[in-house]
């Protein structure tokens, strides 16, 4: 439930950061220099928080601590589902009033699990926020230095491109997610985790609770 959407949220937050980095690079390298000769590359931000492994193990580990509460706006769920069928099948068998409290109790409950899930959705976002914060620090000086050794002046990001449909078309042969994610993995080995998984293998869907 939670995990693609943050999957999201880290991407911008890296291509934020490029955006911001690359405009303070311009700045001192002066507005009369002379542009740079070089490649142009693109990245999918987005394969990261499952491809990146010290990334992976953050969100496992925010994941793991979020598991209670996603547990019980699953079962607010199911509740939910139950009343609706309830409503619809005993409503015509029952009095005006007992109808109205079956009916009250539902939107009590829907009431609540919308809170609760806005509220989880909200400790998330800062918890993992807070807690890959220094993982993404890394990998934009990462990217920094991944870049300057292979000539490549400018990387784009696909996640936000994506979203702003600012980019109309690119060459699949300036992607270059599958090797900086391998080179990335490789110079900062996770110690007894597990191999991320593929940069381009997507989170399963998960499901969110009805009152969302």
């Amino acid at each position: 439930m939670f995990k693609i959407k943050l999957a999201a949220f880290a991407a911008m937050t890296l291509a934020l950061a490029a955006v911001g980095a690359s405009a303070q690079q311009a700045t001192q390298a002066g507005l009369g220099a002379a542009l740079p000769d070089g490649k142009i590359a693109v990245v999918n931000t987005q394969a990261f928080p499952q491809a990146i492994g010290e990334l992976k193990q953050k969100y496992d580990a925010v994941e793991k601590q979020f598991q209670p509460r996603y547990q019980q706006l699953q079962a607010m769920e199911t509740q939910l589902k139950q009343m609706e069928n309830d409503i619809q099948v005993k409503c015509p068998q029952l009095t005006a009033e007992n109808c109205q409290t079956l009916q009250r109790n539902y939107e009590d409950l829907k009431k609540k699990a919308t809170r609760d899930y806005e509220d989880a959705k909200a400790d998330y976002d800062r918890t993992i926020d807070a807690q890959t914060k220094p993982v993404r620090d890394k990998l934009f000086q990462f990217l920094n230095t991944y870049a300057g050794q292979r000539g490549i002046v400018l990387v784009i990001n696909l996640a936000g491109a994506a979203q702003t449909g600012s980019l109309a078309y690119w060459n699949p042969g300036t992607d270059i997610t599958d090797d900086f994610v391998a080179e990335y993995n490789k110079a900062n080995p996770v110690p007894g985790g597990a191999p991320a998984s593929s940069p381009l293998q997507p989170a399963p869907p998960q499901k969110k609770p009805s009152g969302k």
